[in-house]
């Protein structure tokens, strides 16, 4: 049985930037179908969360920062279930980022996920991204190793970006996923200024460990029939 929540929280970390465009970071959740997403510092450190609801009907121009909700909800790798739960019925929110010791994201963890920890059963976490997703509309690239030339390669334009880890011995897996105002310019700027970026992929991107996929982000589609956003 689960007692920690490194073993219930999804590693796949959706992130924003403050300084993004609202609009693009609304549109950037809705092509993942995802409901909300932390908002990170350059050195992975959360400082608020944003949500479809406080995104959403941001005037043109706006940014992140100033429709984000703060502060916002962490708690560490090593804590208990119970915590998180803890945490959860005394802030209301659904979802709390997950930090290491050094306060930097490395996973989130939805009050489902909390509540199948606490009864034992499996907590399945949605498969890297596929190349094309019917549901979201969301086409997404093949994927290529990290290099300036892939990178340039690559759209000057609104985007979601996945880093893949491959490594001899060990299974691909997906370790950081990003909405970025320009796909080229991020994919370029982990490759000249690794030490910048997330603090656990810096001795993958030193060493060629990284690889990646992306995809544009178009037309927002509009939430499923039903869904609601929650925090």
């Amino acid at each position: 049985m689960a007692i920690a929540i490194q073993e219930i929280m999804n590693h796949e970390v959706f992130s924003v930037d403050a300084a993004d465009l609202a609009e693009h970071a609304l549109k950037h959740l809705l092509t993942l179908g995802i409901t909300a997403a932390p908002v990170l510092e350059g050195d992975g450190k959360p400082v608020g969360f944003a949500s479809i609801r406080d995104l959403a009907g941001a005037p043109p121009g706006a940014r992140v920062g100033s429709r984000m909700s703060v502060p916002a909800e962490s708690i560490g790798q090593r804590a208990s279930i119970r915590e998180a739960a803890e945490r959860m019925a005394e802030t209301s929110r659904h979802h709390l980022v997950v930090v290491d010791d050094g306060g930097r994201a490395v996973g989130v963890v939805g009050a489902l996920d909390v509540v199948r920890g606490l009864l034992g059963r499996p907590v399945p976490h949605p498969d890297a991204f596929p190349h094309f997703d019917p549901r979201t509309g969301s086409v997404w690239s093949n994927d290529e190793q990290l290099s300036f030339g892939a990178a340039d390669r690559s759209p000057d334009a609104p985007g979601v970006i996945v880093l893949i880890e491959a490594e001899v011995g060990r299974a691909n897996r997906v370790v950081w996923s990003e909405g970025t105002d320009s796909i080229r310019r991020t994919l370029r700027d982990l490759l000249s200024r690794p030490a910048l970026g997330p603090g656990h992929l810096v001795d993958a991107a030193i060493s060629g460990r990284l690889w990646f996929r992306c995809a544009l982000t178009g037309t927002a589609p509009s939430l499923p029939s039903g869904q609601t956003d929650a925090k």
